[in-house]
């Protein structure tokens, strides 16, 4: 093999190399992608990378422009999900093992700041 197509042949390893690296991100976070399940008039998100994380604890941010709720696990990794103003986080704990949901405790809503 001459010099000139060991050349071409090292540059095309190089090049397949480097687009190979640049899309790496995008196959690491194909795994993160949601699933969306629309439903009359509702929508259901879902995270399924979340599935089988143990929690350690939740908390729900709120200020007068920035509300969020934050989900950390016991691997030091962490779920943030923001929240846009002027909303009413009401919260309940249920029981899912009939597979009804049986209401355990509510809690009073927590509205944002601006309303």
């Amino acid at each position: 093999m001459n010099s000139k197509l060991k050349q071409r042949a090292k540059a095309r390893v190089k090049s397949k190399v480097r687009r190979e690296s640049k899309s790496t991100p995008d196959k690491a976070n194909r795994g993160f992608a949601l699933i969306e399940r629309r439903r009359s008039g509702r929508k259901l998100v879902e995270f399924p990378r979340m599935k089988g994380r143990t929690v350690e604890k939740i908390a729900l941010f709120t200020s007068s422009g920035y509300h969020s709720v934050r989900v950390d696990f016991q691997d030091k990794t962490s779920l943030n999900i923001t929240i846009e103003p002027d909303f009413a986080f009401k919260a309940n704990y249920a029981d899912l093992t009939t597979g009804n949901e049986r209401r355990i405790r509510n809690w009073p809503a927590i509205r944002s700041q601006g309303l």
